[in-house]
């Protein structure tokens, strides 16, 4: 009882701390110390080895990664690159059409695997040019990049990893039930475009221009459309990454992130290097900012360590999943519930599938509509404030959960939520195609 009520109070109070602008880390620890507590568990050993060594193996795995993501980003901004993009972009397609524009480019680069925290590096500056020359709320920008990529995680032949992962336990092709991957993806981009739109309009009528424009904190100098790169040599840095990404997949993730982020460097210095005013201020600048992100998520990361060791953990897990429900609410609510609580789809989904996939399997269940219902609940609630990717796309685009959260709930959550329920309910009544 202790552990549940501490982990009630703990999760409670770290919204708070969030809300209230404290920082990721301190918020991370403090939640972290108070689970221990209640939980009964050693609390020197769960700070110094459980939380520790969650934060250490990812600062570990993805130190280099961001590093250079940050670089990039860094690079990007400073020579145009992105700028000459959102312009072209914007010429072609129209300012009323941004919300589409990102969303399109978030869908499609998801479709191929890319990683989430390789993307928001490679579309972030192209999403922030965009808002900022069509003068536009800039406190959007992490729902654009994570609901973006939600829309198409799991969708069907998605070579993301959280539609890997099912065929993996299931044996099944990465295409199983489309119809039902359809449904789900048309009812969330639609939504996300929609509510881009009515957040942008709510925004004008609120605030000023100037107002808005003052909320890009970062101050960048504005080009000269005779200053700014040709069309194709902005977009190739671009290209190139995610080439090397797909190239080198099989070397592992790590490798591969960090090759085509070195390229995409390597490229802008060779190419731009006459706009690189400051080389070495532009590499330590952009380095720093990426291990600030790092040491951020890495935080959460131990968080989520913490939390899986509270009984309190395993108790609601257990409860959610034995409860008395058709079998795919019971699949959709099990998956949703572990992803709440461990921050992240793919612990989620693994979680899940090593717990029940075969029992269910055994009781009846339909394998393709299985896969799908499991995708598509892992990506649903894995966007709480505890979650990492969350807190990594909201620190890259430079916001604070205080002022973009909301977005990310109302823009991406509440439709997944929505859409998630609608295929749940078509597969229980035999609708699997």
């Amino acid at each position: 009882m202790l552990s549940a009520i501490g982990l009630i109070i703990a999760i409670a109070l770290l919204i708070v701390m969030i809300v209230k602008g404290v920082d990721m880390i301190t918020a991370s620890v403090v939640t972290a110390a108070i689970i221990l507590v209640t939980s009964g568990l050693d609390f020197w050993e769960g700070l110094l080895k459980t939380f520790s060594e969650g934060a250490g193996s990812f600062c570990t795995s993805w130190f280099l990664i961001l590093a250079l993501g940050g670089i990039f980003g860094e690079l990007v901004n400073q020579t145009g690159l992105a700028t000459k993009v959102a312009k072209s972009l914007s010429a072609a397609l129209g300012a009323k059409r941004v919300g589409l524009i990102i969303m399109i480019c978030t869908f499609f680069i998801t479709l191929l695997g890319i990683n989430g925290y390789i993307m928001v590096f490679v579309l972030y500056p192209i999403a922030d040019s965009l808002l900022r020359e069509n003068k536009m709320d800039r406190r959007l920008l992490p729902f654009l990049m994570i609901a973006g990529g939600a829309n198409a995680n799991g969708f069907a032949f998605s070579m993301d990893i959280c539609n890997v992962i099912p065929s993996n336990f299931l044996g099944t092709s990465l295409g199983v039930a489309p119809v039902l991957a359809v449904i789900f993806s048309v009812i969330t981009c639609t939504w996300y475009v929609i509510y881009f739109n009515y957040a942008q309009k709510k925004s004008m009528e609120k605030m000023s221009e100037a107002e808005r424009m003052a909320l890009y904190k970062t101050e960048k100098s504005v080009m000269g459309d005779n200053e700014l790169p040709g069309l194709f040599m902005s977009l190739l840095p671009f290209i190139l990454v995610l080439a090397v990404v797909v190239v080198t997949s099989g070397m592992g993730t790590s490798t591969s992130l960090s090759c085509a982020l070195l390229t995409g460097v390597l490229v802008i210095i060779v190419t731009q290097f006459k706009k690189i005013k400051n080389l070495k201020g532009s590499l330590k600048g952009g380095a720093m900012s990426g291990l600030s992100t790092m040491l951020t998520v890495a935080a959460v990361i131990g968080l989520s360590k913490v939390l899986t060791q509270a009984p309190a953990f395993h108790a609601v897990q257990e409860f959610v999943l034995n409860i008395t429900l058709p079998i795919y609410l019971k699949t959709w609510l099990g998956t949703m519930i572990c992803g709440a609580m461990t921050g992240s789809a793919i612990t989620a989904e693994t979680l899940f599938l090593e717990s029940f996939g075969k029992q269910f399997l055994a009781a009846g269940a339909n394998i393709n509509a299985l896969h799908r219902i499991v995708v598509e609940a892992g990506i649903t609630l894995n966007k709480l404030p505890n979650a990492s990717p969350v807190v990594m796309e909201t620190s890259v685009c430079e916001c604070t959960l205080a002022e973009s959260y909301k977005h990310i709930v109302l823009g991406s959550t509440i439709p997944c939520v929505i859409a998630g329920f609608i295929i749940t309910m078509m597969a229980t009544v035999g609708i699997i195609f």
